[in-house]
């Protein structure tokens, strides 16, 4: 739904070595940081004082069609202010999975049709021969427009046949000229699938319509000949209210054959802040989309739901429907106008195993934003601001893209990879009491005490087994308070640090032992009144340190 630059876009809008196991099975070690197993900076701008320059908006593929360069990753993101003429897409590659990546661009895309600048950028791989371009081709494609100039874009489309190292122009999926310069008529964030018949399909951003009652849609058009030409425009989220603002999609195709698409829906006349709630919808068909319905917002079972600029991503792991992964700007519970930022914002994302129905979960995020991006006075737009993520080929990693907020006001490009958790859900207990291990206050802020208490829809009793050694419920660890070892320390939750007494083994007798200490965790005094503080004692295989916790 927006443009570059955001505020522009926004103007129509007012333990350590030792393990968790299941069943007593002890897991290879990871690094002590959240479960995430390498991260870095792609590229950091300029702060020297005045600089405007940004790297933002980042976009990243693995290739799947190219024969003997399958699995190189190539990631590029939106470069603009000082330093660079013309906003371009710069290239660059990783061939040891997103690890480490080129130290210089591999290649830059930008507009050679105008000299316009390009914004929004998007990257794809054909999995199929469109027209006379083959199989593997890559597309880069963006918003072309002169910053500042409203007069005139188009949504152009570039190819390459030689994985990322030259560009060529292919085509406009979508333009206009001759028009006021004003806001309010722009065409954004283009997004491409191929469809099941063949088609190749190009998804954008349209506030055009907005002279017909619809303030943005989501529509898409259609090319039969390799994306050499386009067909008619044709909606796929619009509800002609002069309110609804659906833009920034992307598409994932499912395992099961049908489609996903995940959107941000912002509200024309409210804070951007205030109200701009991220959808998912699926369909059979990629080409129909039943364009007045909104889909289902992405929550969690008590309602807290993720804020501008998503992305979606599908990776196998996680049963047999896979793990649908799912970022956003920032994490929010309420209604529309009054809606409270919750303290795991930038922390984490959502997942979903059943294809995008039912309530969602969260999960921490290996790129921390932090302040969220934001389109209020003194906010940076550009941190989180649509940040990509790419399941493994295989397994149960996962790779993040992200703009991380810089002193000037800017962004770099961030990137971390991660592990899904070894299971997710509610520990319950002690033995058949049916209790919940719960956070206080259901709010992901450290110290909080871990405590028992009726089971519920409660985030705070959603936890993870992690393949680090942790269990977190938000972005944060079940840990023992000042890392003690003594019998009757209590537990709490605190930010993942990699000390001993985040390690957790989860044992076949039930119990959850924490290495260091050499104790289990432990009901006081079998008091299982509701906020009863939880702490760790003795191994001693009484009911008290009996826990259900979940499963793969």
């Amino acid at each position: 739904m927006r443009r570059q630059p955001y505020l522009a876009r926004r103007l129509p809008v007012l333990g350590a070595a030792l393990l968790l196991a299941i069943g007593g099975a002890m897991l290879a070690p990871d690094t002590a940081k959240a479960a995430t197993t390498s991260g870095g900076v792609l590229y950091a701008p300029s702060t020297a004082s005045g600089s405007t320059e940004d790297a933002s908006y980042p976009r990243v593929i693995r290739l799947a069609h190219n024969g003997s360069a399958n699995g190189t990753l190539l990631a590029t993101f939106s470069h603009s202010g000082t330093g660079v003429s013309k906003a371009d897409f710069p290239i660059y590659r990783s061939t040891d999975g997103g690890v480490t990546w080129s130290s210089s661009p591999i290649s830059t895309v930008t507009d050679t049709q105008h000299g316009w600048d390009l914004d929004g950028p998007t990257l794809y791989e054909l999995p199929r021969a469109e027209g006379s371009l083959p199989a593997g081709t890559l597309i880069a494609a963006g918003t072309a427009w002169n910053h500042g100039d409203y007069t005139q874009q188009a949504v152009e489309v570039f190819v390459s046949t030689n994985q990322g190292a030259s560009w060529s122009y292919r085509s406009s999926c979508a333009s206009e000229a001759g028009l006021a310069n004003s806001t309010g008529h722009g065409i954004w964030e283009p997004e491409f699938d191929v469809a099941a018949n063949g088609d190749l399909v190009c998804y954008f951003s349209d506030e055009r319509p907005s002279t017909n009652g619809y303030a943005q849609v989501l529509a898409h058009v259609v090319s039969t000949d390799g994306g050499a030409t386009w067909g008619s425009e044709v909606y796929d989220v619009a509800v002609q209210n002069g309110v609804e603002r659906p833009g920034m999609a992307t598409v994932v195709n499912l395992p099961n054959g049908t489609y996903a698409m995940t959107y941000e829906d912002c509200k024309a006349g409210y804070d951007p802040d205030q109200a701009c709630d991220v959808y998912i919808k699926t369909t059979s068909n990629a080409e129909s989309w039943n364009p007045s319905s909104l889909g289902t917002r992405i929550q969690t079972s008590d309602s807290r739901f993720l804020l501008h600029t998503p992305y979606l991503t599908w990776s196998s792991a996680g049963g047999a429907n896979g793990t649908l992964i799912a970022s956003g700007q920032r994490v929010v519970a309420g209604a529309d106008g009054s809606l409270t930022e919750q303290p795991e914002s930038g922390h984490v994302l959502f997942v979903n195993h059943s294809l995008g129905t039912g309530a969602w979960q969260e999960i921490t995020t290996p790129v921390t934003t932090s302040p969220t991006g934001g389109y209020d006075a003194g906010e940076t737009a550009c941190a989180g601001y649509s940040s990509p993520l790419l399941a493994a080929g295989s397994g149960n990693t996962f790779l993040m893209m992200a703009g991380v907020h810089l002193s000037t006001g800017k962004c770099e490009t961030s990137f971390g990879t991660a592990t899904l958790p070894t299971a997710q859900g509610s520990i319950t207990g002690p033995g058949t009491t049916g209790k919940c291990v719960d956070v206080n206050t259901n709010t992901s802020v450290k110290g909080n005490a871990v405590q028992l208490y009726t089971c519920g829809i409660a985030t705070g009793q959603q936890w993870a087994l992690e393949s680090d050694g942790t269990v977190r419920a938000y972005d944060k660890c079940l840990d023992i308070v000042g890392n003690g070892t003594a019998n009757s320390t209590k537990v709490e939750l605190w930010d993942c640090n990699g000390a001993g007494g985040q390690q957790w083994v989860a044992r076949s007798d039930g119990s959850l032992y924490n290495p260091q200490s050499g104790r289990c965790l432990d009901d006081p005094a079998a008091n299982t009144a509701d906020g009863t503080q939880l702490q760790i004692y003795d191994c001693n295989g009484l009911f008290t340190q009996q826990w259900h916790v979940p499963t793969a």
